[in-house]
């Protein structure tokens, strides 16, 4: 297959094209190429997704990985030519409710707590599913693993290994849930080369809250952490200078990927295999 991707130099793109391209696939990469990147196997295009892409080659699909505004999904579709286009979503998209857990069917809408990201995300959605084409989205929960650009397993890893406390907000009973990435790489890969329509939660089997996580980190580094709370964390305000996971409870049903034969690795076990593997060396 010819595919194009938009974005996705920094996390979860460099192990999409590698399993794009050990599966056989034609790869072309749009990206503004402030990221050095070493791929002889892949056709690079500079560009900002926010002018013009002046890209005159059709693909059987694209794969957008960075469309924060309906605006640039807008853009994509109308501009390139392709069958399939999948969306990188988030369950950020979801409306604000207490039900969980939540499914692709839950409305999409206002979530005061991811701000205009969650509005952005949502308008790329509505766009997609006005304009008649073929496509796929991927709503992922917080997403885990090496080479993780946003503060996260090194923030709580750090600060165990230094004796920092780590000051968790509420009283750190929120439940959130995870997914490494490359389950999202293998859920993008099915859904490209099958070319399958639909809205796709991404997530792990086990939901966990912000103390347990944070304890069973500590027993992946072999150190008891030091841990405070934050009664007065505002559940709809995020801070994440002071703790990479927000006060408010948050996950969703994995059930329609898993019907497709996708499998998730425990949460406990990939924590491990991700410090030993890359992490054991955070200071």
């Amino acid at each position: 297959m010819k595919i194009l991707i938009i974005g996705g130099s920094r996390f979860v793109g460099p192990y999409l094209i590698q399993k794009l391209f050990k599966n056989g696939h034609t790869i072309t990469i749009f990206n503004r190429g402030k990221i050095e990147s070493n791929y002889s196997h892949v056709t690079f295009i500079q560009g900002d997704r926010n002018n013009d892409f002046n890209i005159k080659d059709k693909f059987d699909v694209v794969i957008d990985m960075c469309a924060y505004k309906g605006e640039q999904t807008k853009k994509a579709i109308e501009q390139l030519n392709f069958d399939f286009f999948i969306n990188f979503g988030t369950v950020a998209s979801y409306k604000k409710t207490d039900k969980f857990p939540l499914t692709e069917e839950s409305e999409l809408g206002n979530w005061p707590l991811w701000g205009n990201y969650n509005k952005g995300k949502a308008e790329c959605e509505k766009i997609l599913e006005k304009s008649g084409i073929k496509y796929a989205t991927i709503r992922p929960v917080y997403i885990l693993g090496p080479r993780n650009y946003v503060d996260r397993e090194h923030f709580i890893y750090s600060r165990i290994k230094q004796g920092i406390p780590l000051v968790l907000p509420g009283d750190g009973k929120a439940k959130i849930q995870f997914v490494f990435a490359k389950e999202v790489v293998d859920i993008i890969a099915l859904l490209t080369e099958n070319k399958i329509v639909g809205a796709f939660n991404c997530a792990g089997d086990d939901i966990i809250t912000l103390r347990k996580l944070v304890e069973q980190m500590g027993k992946i580094v072999g150190i008891k952490p030091k841990i405070q709370f934050n009664p007065s964390a505002d559940r709809e305000k995020f801070k994440e200078e002071e703790f990479p996971f927000a006060n408010e409870s948050f996950f969703v049903s994995n059930k329609k990927i898993k019907r497709l034969g996708i499998r998730f690795t425990s949460l406990i076990k990939g924590l491990k295999e991700d410090y030993w593997n890359y992490y054991k060396n955070v200071i």
